[in-house]
This record gives C-alpha cells, sequence and structure tokens, in this order.
C-alpha cells in the first residue's frame, strides 16, 4: 500500500518542485507604510441614496396591467 501511495505522491512532489522561476509578484507597488504613497479619497454615499419614497395605491385589475405591458400584435413575433 506504501509503494503505490509513494508511486502517485511522487510525480506531484517532482511536478511541485520543477515550477519555473519564482512566484509571480501579487503585492502592490506601494506600501502603506510609505508616507509619500498619499492618501486615497473616499467618498461617502448614504445608504438611502436613490430612494424614492412611494405611496401605496389601489391595485388595477391583472388583466389590464398584463395587457398594457405586452408587446403590440404589430411589433412582429
Amino acid at each position: 500500500m506504501f509503494r503505490i501511495l509513494f508511486a502517485a505522491a511522487m510525480p506531484l512532489a517532482l511536478a511541485a518542485c520543477t515550477a519555473a522561476g519564482r512566484p509571480a509578484d501579487f503585492m502592490p507597488d506601494s506600501s502603506p507604510a510609505d508616507p509619500g504613497a498619499g492618501i486615497r479619497n473616499a467618498h461617502h454615499h448614504s445608504v438611502l441614496d436613490g430612494y424614492t419614497h412611494r405611496v401605496a395605491v389601489e391595485p388595477k385589475p391583472w388583466r389590464q396591467q398584463n395587457d398594457s405591458q405586452a408587446p403590440s400584435a404589430e411589433a412582429g413575433s
């Protein structure tokens, strides 16, 4: 059993060792500790931006609503 696991794990270990070069840099060019980096402008947006107050109204008959939104027969299809 050990030989089978060893035979299966050995190619994976060799493939990990043969990775080309060093890993790519994933850190940004500027450091948070750099005093010359500057400060980003953080815009404040209210949670209620774009809110429109709407008053409840009586529902219209569903068939009239459906017919008003349905594509016309002249449009094709």
